[in-house]
């Protein structure tokens, strides 16, 4: 009978190795982040559309209250995907800064959507949104719609305008929290179709999502740059 040779390896039967521990769970974690995602949107979306204020309603108006919803909800999801955490890489990928400029259009879009339907609908309700008597909520949108525009032309046109990336991350984190905190209070002052537990569960996500970003970026990445850079 031959004999295998020494320091061969022998023949697999068809059993492979268990995977790492992280990489069994990888699965899990992204399934279960994308559902967290899309529950984000579609909470609020069903809860303006069920909601007893659009009754008499006309579709444009709905369809504009459903485009805000959106933009909010996805904003959350933006404010996240700059801390590269592995939670974030596993969920959505290993390029999460393209994701967060492609969600930041999106945002964009929908908004601008938001702001051409209630036009469409009345433009009453923009015109008397930029008069300085406006409604505390409508000046909030205003200021919110227009830090966007600003953040969006200022990362488009970054290089062009001659703007050095330190100063530019500065801005940018300083706009994101305009928009963000604007956005919110617009929608809480509004006391519209999204009151109730859609519009807390959104406000919940959106102060945990900032804060830990928050954290994150202030705290736990210059921590880990001190280690890395220690002696």
């Amino acid at each position: 009978m031959a004999h295998r040779a020494e320091g061969t390896r022998p023949r697999s039967r068809g059993v492979h190795a268990a995977p790492p521990p992280a990489e069994r769970g990888g699965g899990a974690v992204r399934w279960a982040g994308l559902a967290f995602a899309a529950a984000l949107v579609a909470v609020p979306v069903a809860a303006v559309v069920a909601s007893p204020l659009q009754e008499g309603r006309s579709f444009t108006w709905t369809l504009a209250s459903v485009t805000g919803v959106v933009a909010l909800a996805l904003l959350i999801m933006q404010i996240t995907l700059p801390n590269r955490t592995r939670l974030l890489a596993r969920v959505f990928g290993a390029r999460p800064l393209r994701l967060h400029r492609a969600v930041g259009l999106a945002v964009t879009g929908l908004v601008a959507a938001h702001i051409a339907l209630l036009y469409a609908n009345g433009p009453d309700d923009i015109t008397d949104a930029l008069v300085l008597d406006a409604p505390t909520y409508s000046r909030l949108g205003v200021v919110s719609a227009f830090c966007l525009a600003l953040s969006v032309v200022l990362a488009l046109g970054r290089r062009r305008l001659g703007l050095h990336y330190s100063n530019w991350r500065i801005l940018h984190a300083a706009l994101a929290v305009a928009i963000t905190g604007t956005a919110f209070a617009h929608v809480v002052l509004l006391r519209g179709p999204l009151d109730g537990v859609a519009e807390l569960f959104l406000l919940v996500t959106g102060l945990a999502a900032g804060a830990a970003t928050a954290v994150h970026l202030l705290v736990v990445r210059p921590l880990r740059r001190h280690r890395r850079d220690a002696p």
